[in-house]
């Protein structure tokens, strides 16, 4: 089957993990906001780029690579990365983009991506994560 890049943006910042709910003492239901700034840089990113088109109403393949900070004593290779082997967790990250893409309109609904190439690694670089939406023809 053959697939199309819908769209394909490198998203600035510092890849936030999306935090798990958490219950007050009185058991009232909270989502903490630590990744809220982190996921309204992805959404306006897309909203930039949507401009008017209607959210994908098919299958989705997702391609997410997050890049993460280096510690400074870490030896980065030729290429400038490595792979990131420590926290956030890749599938917490990774619900944190879904969400903010849902948000955008980019899909209905992220259960919608039916498979993906999601990474995560150490970089020198540039941070945040390089996103690519396909779609099948």
């Amino acid at each position: 089957m053959e697939s199309k890049v819908v769209y394909h943006l490198f998203v600035n910042g510092t890849p936030k993990p999306q935090p798990r709910p958490r219950v007050t003492s009185s058991g009232h239901a909270y989502n903490p906001n630590s990744a809220n700034a982190w996921k309204e840089e992805i959404k306006v990113n897309f909203l930039s780029v949507i401009r008017g088109r209607s959210p994908i109403s098919g299958p989705v393949f997702l391609r997410v690579s997050f890049f993460l900070p280096a510690p400074k004593v870490m030896k980065i290779n030729e290429d400038g990365k490595i792979p990131h082997d420590n926290r956030p967790d890749l599938d917490n990250l990774l619900k944190a983009v879904k969400d903010a893409m849902t948000e955008a309109g980019v899909w209905r609904d992220d259960s919608q991506v039916y498979a993906g190439d999601i990474s995560k690694w150490y970089t020198r670089g540039k941070t945040g994560a390089q996103i690519i939406v396909e779609t099948n023809l």
